[in-house]
């Protein structure tokens, strides 16, 4: 059964990874936000934690299957709602509690 599951996990991984590089999937979108702090915090802590801790491994086959490009447009994204938020003081000693 774990050789089935196995199969199908990599035809998953397969199907993502020729979606998230198919025509037009690197174009760049302006997107608008407006989060309250509360959720930038946790939007921060989630990306940081989730991609950027080093560790790498998944259970999502998307995320699994993310290029060291898109993980470093989440850093970026991860530092610039911080510091459009006036909040990256205020994170960085939220971490060290």
């Amino acid at each position: 059964m774990s050789n089935v599951a196995t199969n199908s996990e990599k035809e998953k991984s397969t199907i993502f990874e020729t979606i998230l590089s198919s025509p037009g999937m690197n174009e760049k979108c302006k997107i608008n936000l407006v989060l309250s702090r509360q959720n930038i915090i946790l939007l921060s802590r989630l990306i940081e934690t989730g991609l950027l801790s080093g560790k790498n491994v998944f259970e999502d086959e998307i995320i699994n299957v993310l290029s060291k490009e898109s993980l470093e447009e989440m850093k970026a994204i991860h530092e610039e709602v911080l510091k459009r938020g006036n909040l990256v003081e205020f994170y960085q000693k939220l971490k060290l509690i």
